[in-house]
């Protein structure tokens, strides 16, 4: 199996996502709030059910994860297509331009292709970790900042950081250049690009991060959990452009402890 044509076809599904967001995007989908307290759309369902169709047409034999359906049956050693329909869904509702349909593959355990669409922004990324990554065709890579100093850090949800490990977020902001808060899918992208150096997660799920962790890898980045382990499953995450990265752990590590024994 090739994974430019896995790329292909993750572009393919995106065309395809972008089509059905954008004609419900600033009209009034109808919404209800799931178990867990996030809002889902019928666009969301409508989405991801058209994903997942394309993707056991071409490919039966792999499984599919999705936020709105869960996981086929299948092979387990089978290739796994990570999808999350719209990541940021309460701002696709509240017509905030910042969401995205996210399509990432597991192959052999390792995320390894990422394609995150953001068709109100005018924007796309795609990566085939060992192949490169671009954005809208053009060639992409992470910032060679060495020094937390002059590095830019964005955090997500700020609550969930600080609940996962109490203080880092005044801790990186006192020993870093700039700190902002794009959240979501878009904070992985930027790091991917060059465009910021270090984004914190504190909470998030499978399908948020597996298509931006296998971006950023093909990027040249790194992405671990808060932890270190390198997964995209690990309900947080730190990415970085790689040089950065042990120094951020390092911080983390301080205050994942704090937090510990408070």
């Amino acid at each position: 199996m090739s994974l430019r044509a896995v790329r292909d076809l993750a572009l393919e599904l995106a065309d395809g996502a972008d089509a059905l967001t954008m004609a419900a995007f600033r009209g009034a989908p109808d919404t209800r709030t799931k178990g867990d307290g996030t809002v889902v759309t019928e666009v969301d369902e409508a989405v991801e059910a058209r994903l997942r169709a394309r993707i056991l047409a071409e490919f039966p034999e792999h499984r599919v994860l999705g936020e709105e359906g869960g996981l086929t049956d299948g092979d387990p050693e089978a290739p796994v297509w990570v999808l999350d329909p719209i990541d940021a869904t309460t701002n696709f509702v509240r017509g905030n331009p910042v969401f995205a349909t996210l399509v990432g593959v597991v192959v052999d355990g390792r995320d390894a292709v990422g394609v995150v669409s953001a068709p109100a922004l005018g924007t796309r990324w795609d990566g085939v970790v060992g192949e490169g990554a671009r954005q809208d065709g053009r060639s992409i890579a992470v910032s060679a900042v060495d020094d937390l100093a002059a590095a830019e850090v964005t955090f997500g949800d700020l609550a969930a950081v600080e609940v996962a490990a109490p203080g880092l977020v005044s801790a990186l902001s006192a020993v870093t250049a700039r700190q902002r808060g794009y959240g979501d899918f878009w904070g992985h992208c930027l790091v991917a690009a060059g465009s910021t150096d270090v984004a914190v997660e504190g909470r998030l799920s499978h399908w948020d991060l597996c298509a931006c962790r296998a971006l950023v890898l093909a990027a040249g980045g790194r992405v671990t959990d808060l932890d270190g382990r390198a997964r995209s499953d690990g309900g947080s995450a730190v990415t970085t452009n790689g040089r950065l990265h042990d120094a951020v752990l390092a911080a983390v590590a301080v205050h994942r402890a704090a937090g510990a024994t408070a």
